[in-house]
C-alpha cells in the first residue's frame, strides 16, 4: 500500500489488537498494510473459537501463530494454527515450535517433526461454518486481485466488473465474494473463501511481483480434492470472462474437526489468558 498514511493505518490496527482490553488469548500474525488474508486472523479466530483474542507484544511467552505465509516466523514458544511458508522451505528453513495445524503438505516437509494428528489446512477454508453465502447475486464476474495489483485491474477493467479490493474491511470483502456468480482471484484467501463458500473460481496466476510466486497456491492445493489450473493475468479475463473455467476445489478432510481441534486449542489457552 503506497498512501501517505499507510504507516499511521498499519499502527492503528497494531494497537488496536495489542491494547485490546479483558482476558484474551494471544494470536500472532502479520499486522502489515491492509490486506484481506492477514487482517481475517482475529475476526475469524474469534468467532471459530469463542474466545477473544489480542496481538501479544512479548512473543517470547507461549502465543499462538494464526494463517497467512508466516510459518518462517515462528519462535520456540509458537503454537502453529494453520500457517504456511511463503516460499519452498530450504536447506536453512528452520521452523520452531509446536504445530496443531499447517496450510499444506509443502508447509508440513517444513517440519522437523510433528505429531500424528496433525491437520492440514488454511483455517479460510472454515469460513463457511460461520458464514452462509446469500442465494441471490449480484454480480456475474468478481476480481480479487492481489493488493499489489489493484490498481492495474481496475485499469485494465474497462467493462464495468466487480473488482473487489483486497485492503478493504475483511467481513466486505468475503460478502463481496458471496455476492458474486464466478470470482477471478490472484488473492489466495480470495481463492480459498470463493471456494468455502463453493462459489465457481479462476486462478489468476501471481504478479512477478509477488514474492513466492505459485508456492502458497499450491500447498493450499494439496488440501482440496481437486487442483486449479492457473491463466495469465490478461485483459482477455475482463473483456472475455466467460470462456475461462470456473471450479469449485473442496477441502478434503473434516471441517467439523478441524474447528473443534482450534476451539480445543483456544480453551486450553484461555485458563492462561492475561
Amino acid at each position: 500500500m503506497k498512501h501517505p498514511l499507510a504507516k499511521l493505518e498499519k499502527q492503528r490496527r497494531y494497537w488496536r489488537w495489542r491494547l485490546a482490553s479483558g482476558k484474551r488469548v494471544p494470536l500472532w500474525w502479520h499486522v502489515g498494510r491492509p490486506n484481506f488474508g492477514d487482517d481475517l486472523n482475529p475476526d475469524l479466530f474469534e468467532k471459530l473459537a469463542g474466545v477473544p483474542v489480542r496481538f501479544p507484544a512479548n512473543r517470547l511467552h507461549p502465543h499462538l501463530l494464526g494463517m497467512g505465509s508466516i510459518l518462517g516466523k515462528s519462535l520456540p514458544a509458537s503454537i502453529i494454527c494453520g500457517s504456511g511458508l511463503l516460499c519452498p522451505p530450504g536447506p536453512d528453513t528452520r521452523i520452531e515450535g509446536s504445530a496443531v495445524a499447517v496450510r499444506g503438505e509443502l508447509s508440513r516437509q517444513a517440519l522437523a517433526h510433528h505429531e500424528d494428528d496433525l491437520l492440514l489446512g488454511d483455517p479460510a477454508v472454515l469460513i463457511s461454518e460461520i458464514f452462509e453465502a446469500p442465494k441471490v447475486k449480484h454480480h456475474a464476474f468478481g476480481f480479487v486481485p492481489h493488493v499489489d495489483s489493484i490498481d492495474r485491474w481496475k485499469t485494465m477493467d474497462r467493462h464495468g466488473h466487480h473488482v473487489i479490493d483486497p485492503s478493504g474491511p475483511v467481513w466486505s470483502v468475503v460478502r463481496q465474494i458471496a455476492a458474486c456468480e464466478t470470482v477471478f482471484c490472484q488473492s489466495l484467501h480470495g481463492m480459498i473463501t470463493a471456494d468455502a463458500l463453493q462459489i465457481p473460481n479462476v486462478w489468476v496466476a501471481p504478479s512477478e511481483t509477488m514474492r513466492g510466486g505459485r508456492f502458497k497456491f499450491d500447498d493450499y492445493m494439496t488440501t482440496v480434492d481437486a487442483a486449479k489450473e492457473m491463466v495469465p493475468e490478461t485483459a482477455d479475463l475482463f473483456s472475455a470472462p466467460a470462456q475461462f473455467a470456473a471450479t469449485v476445489s473442496r477441502y478434503r478432510y473434516d471441517k467439523t474437526a478441524y474447528r473443534d481441534r482450534l476451539r480445543a486449542v483456544f480453551d486450553d489457552f484461555d485458563e492462561l489468558a492475561i
